[in-house]
């Protein structure tokens, strides 16, 4: 679970937003038909501030949703989640790997990165339920980086909007280094140098990921799921470290 969704705020406006996208309505329309700002949406989306139950009802009814509420045990929802992330692992490794190919598909020559957050979690055999792709990448690359992303046409995020545009894709502009295509979003992560990695085998293919110590004290979505696993170790199943191969300690490289 992000971290944007431990609070009931940010579980109710990470539900909102992805209600809204599923509709494929953005921001303002719905702001239009409920009758508020655009910023009042965006505020709900990321879980900034209180919000109030009538608020809650009139947004949610602009997407045609009416609102339940229920009440569960503490920490109910994280063990739904990990326990169904790590019944589904290997599927969830397979589909990591599968886009980071889609995304390195027009990749320029010689690009290096170590991958980081919960894609490298769950390449390591870690429950955490995530579709991103985090990436550490010198800062020297910024320029592979930007010839990159912009190969790929992708759009980045608008923190002010708290959607994917079209405007200041180029990583060298101010702004979140978060992209997306419609099927696959990127996270990079600019570091002095490239962090020592290990590389983890996948389907004969050896991927370089930080390691999990690591990669826990950077995410707090990691960190939850690991925490959670040490409180009740049998919510992870019978999970192998490494995905479907062993992790050798090696410097990091592009693969």
């Amino acid at each position: 679970m992000s971290a944007e969704r431990v609070t009931l705020a940010g579980r109710l406006g990470h539900l909102f937003r992805v209600e809204r996208e599923r509709r494929g309505l953005s921001q303002q329309e719905v702001a239009r038909r409920a009758e508020v700002s655009q910023q009042h949406v965006s505020r709900l989306e990321g879980g900034r501030g209180p919000v109030s139950s009538a608020y809650a009802d009139r947004v949610f009814a602009a997407l045609g949703l009416q609102i339940r509420v229920d009440a569960e045990a503490v920490g109910s929802h994280l063990d739904d989640a990990i326990g169904g992330a790590a019944a589904n692992l290997r599927e969830l490794q397979a589909r990591h790997v599968q886009d980071l190919h889609q995304l390195t598909a027009l990749a320029p020559k010689g690009l290096r990165f170590v991958l980081d957050g919960p894609c490298a979690a769950v390449l390591q055999g870690a429950p955490v339920a995530a579709r991103h792709i985090d990436v550490l990448m010198a800062e020297a690359d910024v320029e592979m980086l930007a010839a990159w992303v912009l190969r790929r046409s992708m759009r980045r995020w608008d923190e002010r909007t708290r959607e994917f545009s079209g405007y200041y894709a180029d990583p060298r502009d101010p702004g979140p280094l978060r992209w997306g295509d419609g099927m696959v979003e990127l996270r990079a992560r600019l570091v002095p140098e490239l962090p020592r990695a290990v590389l983890v085998e996948f389907d004969g293919e050896l991927l370089p990921v930080r390691p999990l110590p690591a990669v826990e004290s950077d995410h707090p979505e990691v960190a939850r799921v690991l925490g959670r696993l040490r409180e009740r170790p049998d919510l992870g199943g019978q999970a192998p470290p490494g995905g479907s191969g062993e992790s050798t300690s090696a410097a990091s490289t592009m693969v």
